[in-house]
């Protein structure tokens, strides 16, 4: 496994391995050929399978593409080629609840709990109809929120999903929202009394 550094290129990475130059010329061919992968990024992943039995050659290899693909390429043993496809990472979804109070902001106090931006945005989007947050918000009114993460098998967040339900307390009156999802994939936001946000 090689993990990117300030200043790598494919040459530098593959000259580290103690692999034939017919090989290395193999993997810098098949790399300069695919468009998804133009690019080294800081800390990108490679990952090469080498068979070192008679002749040292690379089996696979994997590039990490984002957090949430992967390029995997096989050898074709008859023509010395290797074979693409992409490949999804396997990400675990998870349900998150968190609550809050407001002392100065949402935004912040959202932050302050480890909620990411994207989701404090969205939530505050839900409301934009019914609440103006810089004349309706006041110092302790509350919030709570359930949202889905999607997390890698380290463990660490690599996005945020829906909102499944939000609440906001301003001035001890509750506004509940709740997420409904229709058959064509459209998504929706609801009150207590069935009216919808939009």
């Amino acid at each position: 496994e090689y993990k990117v550094e300030e200043g790598d290129t494919y040459e530098k990475i593959i000259n580290s391995l103690n692999i034939s130059n017919i090989e290395k010329k193999i993997f810098l061919k098949t790399v300069t050929k695919n468009k998804n992968i133009n690019i080294l990024k800081l800390n990108q992943k490679i990952i090469f399978k080498i068979d070192k039995k008679d002749k040292t050659k690379i089996i696979n290899f994997t590039v990490e593409i984002s957090q949430k693909k992967n390029i995997f390429f096989e050898r074709n043993e008859i023509n010395n080629t290797f074979t693409s496809n992409i490949v999804e990472k396997n990400l675990i979804k998870t349900t998150v609840f968190k609550e809050g109070i407001i002392d100065n902001s949402l935004y912040g106090a959202a932050l302050k709990l480890g909620i990411k931006p994207s989701t404090i945005i969205e939530f505050a989007r839900l409301y934009g109809f019914q609440v103006d947050f810089q004349r309706d918000i006041w110092k302790n009114d509350s919030f709570q929120i359930i949202y889905e993460e999607f997390k890698n098998e380290d463990g660490s967040i690599i996005e945020t999903g829906s909102i499944i339900y939000a609440n906001l307390n301003t001035r001890n009156k509750d506004l509940q929202l709740y997420k409904f999802e229709y058959d064509d994939n459209k998504i929706d936001y609801f009150d207590n009394n069935g009216k919808s946000v939009k």
